[in-house]
């Protein structure tokens, strides 16, 4: 037993020095590691013996031992080390893509660019943005780095961006000082900065700075002249005119405010030969005398917080301070004013411009905040667009089909459409129109063109030729007609009955719908409405309800248009021509919509509840009779 233990001693030793002959192998291996032998005793009994008796000694482990190691210099630019606890992770190549763990730092470019260790396999980095600021820290987001193919070229130097602080106190200096690079007293002060040619060669660059003018009443500010030297050679500015998107010369002028027309003999303009920059010559900007507006006394209106009503709808018109202006009202209502022609301005005598102002409800500093908005439009550049005839006045249109194999057949002559033409938009769209008109009136172009290729009756296509190259079956696109017009506009409350085809909500005939007029206030109101009823035709009641106080309708008899059980609102509506003692109904409830609460039927009568309380002077008809009543707002009209 004794020479068993012996052997378990000679076999450890030659372990140990296994470990320790690896390590001194190693001790040129970058990123190596040395490992160290962990041994410990065996110990083993019989039941004859009492006490253990030892049975010699067993290697328990080799461990390797993360102290730091020596960094020694390369010449690989790629090599690197880690001062301290931390991996390289690296990714194997191939389909596996499994991380792995290095403290070898020797890395080399692949053919793809790719930073890669002597087995071919990823360095991984975390990702940075377009500020150099790390993106993601997680190593799911870690990615293969990789240098750029334009990595190492030399890139000249294009903007040198300087921010300096020029002394105050030195000395201007005479505009007949010859100016010297080696005389101090010829510039106030230098900068330099290294700059690189296209070869990657530095190159030297000072910027010396000569004041020309201190601060003064006129002008409270200093001013520097400067000169570049690279080198030794001074570098003289290519100064490039100022020009719009549109090449017109672009100038400012003595109010600084940027302008293309010059007015001034100090514009450079070309064929005078006068030097483009001059030291001096921009003086402080000139203010121009403030612009004053003058018009309809809106601070009678404006004052202690008040608001002011514009609108620009036609048939509010007649509630407007400028209609009863004109009509000589004596005792006008206050507070709306039409917002089309608001004010006429004249900018330097350049001819007076309209300012319309959006409708809406201002007070005083949003209607001045609207009325800056709106000059700004209506003196803004490009208003109007204009196509100049036999150059960008056709427009084309040409719809491919696929035909399944990759390929695509188009109309057998594509469609031209001439924007110039005229339209009920407008008869002489070659003179210019704004963009809203111009999109109106193409589009109405566009509707007419198509609906004749359409219907077979443009350039002869009468066998619907091109109708079957759309794909349309005849089906034209959308547009309104009309009949007869109404001249006499209907009076207060009126309704007026229609007859409606929609085949997609009705089918095959006109469904009856009712329009619902009111005009109160001067401010009409035009709405259609699904279903009718009225005391003339069907038996109508008006009550109130015994426990909410609510008004009740009750109608015997069933509704023209929309089931009973189907309607959300009513609204009253009074014959015209009736007086005022008449109009109880609407001075009581008013022409506006009013929801229904509950509604109860037994198949005959039903009766609505309506949210409002009711009026017992109202309730009873009497000679108010026939009332009209509508209910259930149209969804189709």
């Amino acid at each position: 037993m004794s020479f068993y233990t012996a052997l378990t001693g000679l076999k450890g030793a030659q372990t140990d020095i296994s470990t320790t002959s690896n390590n001194i192998a190693n001790v040129g291996s970058n990123g190596f590691k040395k490992s160290r032998t962990e041994f410990g005793d065996i110990f083993g009994s019989t039941p004859l013996q009492t006490n253990a008796v030892g049975a010699g000694t067993s290697t328990k482990a080799i461990s390797q031992q993360f102290s730091q190691g020596n960094i020694t210099q390369s010449t690989n630019t790629l090599d690197m080390a880690i001062s301290g606890q931390g991996f390289f992770a690296v990714q194997a190549s191939g389909n596996s893509g499994q991380v792995v763990y290095t403290r070898n730092g020797s890395f080399d470019v692949s053919d793809e660019g790719y930073i890669v260790d002597s087995a071919g396999q990823f360095l991984l980095g975390y990702p940075v943005d377009t500020a150099g600021g790390v993106s993601d820290k997680t190593l799911e987001g870690a990615t293969k780095m990789q240098l750029a193919s334009t990595f190492g070229n030399p890139v000249a130097t294009e903007n040198v961006n300087m921010g300096v602080n020029l002394p105050s106190s030195s000395q201007v200096i005479a505009p007949d000082v010859e100016f010297n690079v080696d005389d101090s007293a010829t510039y106030s002060a230098s900068s330099s900065v290294t700059i690189f040619d296209n070869a990657g060669n530095p190159k030297s660059a000072t910027v010396y700075y000569i004041k020309t003018q201190n601060p003064s009443a006129a002008d409270a500010s200093f001013k520097y002249d400067t000169k570049l030297f690279v080198d030794g050679v001074e570098l003289k500015p290519t100064l490039t005119r100022s020009a719009d998107n549109k090449g017109v010369p672009q100038f400012i002028d003595k109010f600084g405010q940027q302008t293309a027309t010059p007015s001034d003999p100090a514009y450079i303009l070309e064929g005078k030969g006068s030097p483009l920059y001059r030291a001096d010559d921009l003086g402080a900007a000139q203010a121009s005398t403030p612009a004053v507006l003058s018009g309809l006394g809106l601070e009678t209106y404006l004052g202690d917080g008040r608001t002011v009503e514009v609108v620009t709808d036609p048939m509010k018109f007649k509630k407007t301070m400028e209609y009863q202006s004109l009509q000589g009202v004596a005792s006008p209502v206050p507070g709306t004013f039409w917002g089309k022609d608001f004010l006429l301005v004249d900018v330097d005598n350049s001819g007076p411009v309209s300012i319309d102002i959006p409708p809406g409800t201002y007070n005083g500093e949003q209607l001045a905040a609207a009325v800056e908005v709106a000059m700004r439009d209506a003196f803004g550049d490009d208003k109007k667009v204009q196509l100049t005839s036999g150059e960008d006045n056709i427009l084309t249109i040409d719809l491919k089909k696929s035909s399944g194999d990759g390929k695509s057949t188009g109309l057998s002559s594509p469609i031209t459409i001439d924007l110039n033409a005229a339209s009920i938009v407008s008869d002489a769209p070659e003179n210019g129109l704004e963009l809203d008109t111009f999109l109106a009136h193409a589009q109405r172009l566009v509707t007419n063109k198509m609906n004749a290729q359409i219907q077979g009756t443009d350039a002869g296509t009468a066998d619907r030729t091109k109708s079957e190259e759309l794909g349309t079956d005849g089906r034209l696109f959308k547009q309104l007609t009309g009949g007869a017009a109404i001249t006499n506009p209907p009076a207060n409350f009126d309704v007026i009955n229609v007859g409606h085809t929609n085949a997609a909500a009705n089918g095959a005939g006109p469904v009856e719908r009712y329009i619902a007029y009111s005009n109160i206030g001067n401010s009409p109101s035009v709405k259609a409405y699904d279903a009718k009823f009225s005391s003339g035709s069907n038996l109508v009641t008006l009550g109130e309800d015994a426990e909410t106080g609510l008004l009740t309708v009750t109608i015997d008899g069933g509704l023209d248009g929309a089931p009973a059980e189907d309607l959300t609102v009513l609204r009253f509506q009074q014959a015209a021509g009736l007086n005022s003692d008449n109009n109880k109904i609407i001075d009581a409830y008013g022409a506006s919509e009013i929801s229904i609460k509950s509604a109860s039927t037994d198949g005959s009568t039903t009766t609505y509840i309506l949210d409002i309380e009711a009026n017992d002077a109202a309730n009873a008809l009497g000679d108010q009779d026939p009332i009209t009543i509508l209910g259930q707002p149209s969804k189709h009209i």
